[in-house]
């Protein structure tokens, strides 16, 4: 199992990481850990959207001897005939072949994200945008709704995770739109013929709907799907960060033993095996890399609930290198969404003052738009 998972990660990264995002929830790795690792193995990830994804995600871009025996096989793989040799040889042989592991870079068919991504929205509700879209494209959020057979809280759902892209509308023109819809499909069928699209358009132009910034739309990518193929929330916040003594982990990651240093990362897990006597294993991502996190049982006692859950950790530690393995081993833990209200004979003796401020939560150390983010994390302790 483990060979065959290696070489299908390696041959086939893309469908892989399909099949991994079709499994969820599942172990220690997130959909946004997933599809960061595919799009660092050079798989174009593209977003869920109600013209193009199913309920799971697929591939896209395949070669035509793939794609036709897909057709006539169901979506399994099996030997090809005679009359599609031809063109399996080219899929093994071709420019699209995959039989070679490809790394960064290689060619690969996209993987398009499904609607399972898609916080709230219910898989009965997106088989049936599947089956409205055989007549043909969504035009309108309206024209959605109406053949779908959604309501406003599905629409809704939709909208604010920036799933209508394909209709030409913004994240907040979707949302806008789809709060003029109906509250409950055919509620009001006299007026499911009404073409009052020119109407809402003049409407919410009106308004002057101000677009968002990339920020806010990579913080609502996360709020609404978990992930964003965007950016990440920690990029925006780096200069503040770096001010106040935090590295990014990409450069901690390289420091040589013994270092300290204060890290900042979106929590991706919180594990306590039984046979590690006590010790707390954590996972923290920003916008560079990775950080394995080793907590001993008094330090992990001497933090707070707040620290101890937060979406956004802050840690205090020493570096510790294992070979080509590298461990933060914490000596303090702090949110970074801690209230501003803690002073500084609050915190233990730091390596410098802008480290203890950043560790700390004291006033400015918490970037105030991560308060936003939702709680990410595998908490297996």
């Amino acid at each position: 199992m483990v060979y065959v998972s290696a070489w299908l990660k390696c041959h086939h990264p893309a469908a892989f990481t399909a099949a991994l995002l079709g499994s969820q929830p599942m172990g220690f790795y997130a959909p946004a850990q997933l599809v960061r690792d595919a799009r660092a193995h050079g798989v174009q990830v593209l977003p869920a959207d109600v013209n193009k994804s199913g309920w799971h995600a697929t591939l896209e871009g395949r070669s035509q001897g793939q794609a036709q025996r897909e057709r006539t096989s169901g979506g399994i793989s099996r030997e090809p005939n005679d009359d599609s040799r031809e063109d399996s040889e080219a899929d093994r042989t071709g420019d699209d072949s995959e039989d070679e592991c490809p790394g960064p870079g290689g060619r690969q068919p996209a993987l398009r994200l499904g609607l399972e991504q898609v916080y709230g929205l219910e898989e009965a509700e997106a088989e049936r945008i599947v089956a409205a879209r055989e007549a043909g494209p969504f035009r309108l959020p309206r024209d959605l709704a109406r053949r779908a057979g959604l309501d406003r809280a599905a629409l809704l759902h939709l909208a604010r995770a920036d799933a209508l892209a394909s209709l030409g509308l913004s994240r907040r023109r979707a949302v806008w739109e789809a709060m003029r819809s109906m509250e409950k499909p055919a509620s009001q069928p006299l007026l499911e013929d009404l073409d009052d699209d020119d109407d809402a358009e003049s409407e919410a132009d009106s308004i002057g709907l101000e677009p968002m910034t990339r920020q806010e739309e990579v913080i609502a990518d996360y709020r609404t799907g978990g992930l964003s193929l965007t950016d990440h929330p920690l990029a925006f916040e780096r200069e503040r960060l770096a001010a106040r003594g935090v590295v990014a982990i990409a450069a901690a990651n390289t420091a040589p033993e013994g270092r300290r240093v204060c890290v900042a990362g979106i929590a991706l897990c919180r594990q306590r095996p039984a046979t590690a006597k006590g010790m707390i294993f954590l996972t923290i991502e920003d916008e560079t890399a990775a950080a394995n996190i080793v907590v001993r049982p008094d330090v992990w006692a001497a933090a707070d609930h707040a620290a101890r859950r937060a979406a956004v950790l802050l840690v205090e530690g020493r570096i510790q290198r294992r070979g080509a393995v590298v461990h933060v081993v914490a000596t303090r833990l702090a949110s970074a969404l801690a209230s501003a209200t803690a002073t500084r004979e609050t915190a233990p003796e730091a390596s410098s003052p802008a480290a203890a401020a950043a560790c700390a939560g004291i006033p400015d150390a918490a970037p105030p738009a991560l308060t936003a983010l939702p709680r990410m994390s595998r908490d297996f302790c």
